[in-house]
């Protein structure tokens, strides 16, 4: 295979790894070779073919250009950190992963766009075409018709398609390291095989998941809020009764015997602990699946 690379891409090709060179894509072929092809002689559809067969090495790079904070969330991500970079009174945190179809010249007005919209989120760029973005202060249910603006704001600003994968409510703690591997994971893989969409939450990513990488779903994947709030019986109880009267809550309150200002409080209440709005189609099929992992797991 890697013959073939190499006759097709020539002097672009090698297997010289050098972890500076940054005008090639790195890959890590299942027997451990690694080797490059100049970014400027793969297509988009070369490099989606290559990701699919070989393992892509991400270069992690701490520039000079990066803050503190910065520095801080790249060494606690990517390498072996302990110490956790964001304050004590964090309490919930959100990635956002995204891919962009070309190469951004200009970040810091990028994340002055982002920021509009998210408030004063932390910027990664993992390479010139993939960053993450962590809100440390996130809405509980995101608002993704005013992410999707602020994607047609960047596309139409800066001249570049961009996908994004939205990420679950999490808790901030030594855990939340875990999670986003998890996620980040998942999000290369739908990136990777599914048809793309502009942005999509994890929660419709979830479903996809199953289809195309089953072995990923994992109850680990799940946030710690969303398996905390289902292991209170009573919660439970009702999560899956309005799950069974196909989310209508008069129904729902009858099957349990309370009042609908009662059934509306437990609801509040699991969306407010887990960020998921049950009360929408979408999330209640992934609350829905994720009760059955979990289950399942539990056995």
């Amino acid at each position: 295979m890697l013959d073939k690379l190499e006759k097709f891409f020539h002097t672009a090709f090698t297997t010289t790894y050098n972890a500076k060179d940054h005008t090639r894509y790195w890959f890590t072929t299942e027997d451990g070779t690694t080797f490059g092809i100049m970014k400027s002689a793969l297509s988009d559809v070369e490099l989606n073919l290559l990701t699919t067969l070989f393992q892509l090495i991400e270069n992690h790079t701490n520039s000079q250009h990066q803050s503190t904070i910065q520095q801080k969330w790249f060494e606690f991500l990517f390498n072996d950190a302990k110490e956790l970079p964001f304050l004590q009174d964090i309490k919930n945190l959100r990635f956002f992963y995204f891919y962009l179809k070309q190469p951004i010249d200009d970040i810091n007005n990028f994340k002055e766009a982002i920021t509009g919209v998210i408030g004063q989120p932390i910027l990664l760029m993992i390479d010139e075409r993939q960053g993450i973005i962590i809100d440390e202060k996130p809405q509980v249910m995101f608002d993704k018709e005013s992410f999707n603006q602020l994607s047609d704001t960047l596309m139409s600003d800066f001249f570049v398609q961009i996908y994004s994968y939205i990420g679950q409510l999490h808790t901030a703690d030594q855990g939340v390291k875990d999670k986003f591997h998890y996620e980040y994971k998942c999000f290369k893989a739908i990136h990777r095989y599914a048809n793309r969409e502009q942005s999509m939450t994890f929660y419709e990513a979830f479903p996809l998941l199953l289809i195309d990488s089953p072995s990923y779903v994992q109850k680990d994947i799940l946030s710690n809020l969303l398996a905390e709030s289902l292991q209170a019986q009573e919660m439970l109880q009702t999560i899956q009764v309005f799950l069974q009267c196909n989310l209508n809550a008069s129904l729902t309150a009858k099957k349990l015997y309370i009042h609908r200002n009662s059934l509306q409080y437990r609801l509040d209440k699991f969306i407010e602990n887990t960020g998921i709005d049950i009360r929408s189609f979408t999330n209640a099929a992934f609350v829905s699946l994720a009760m059955l992992l979990l289950k399942s797991e539990n056995y």
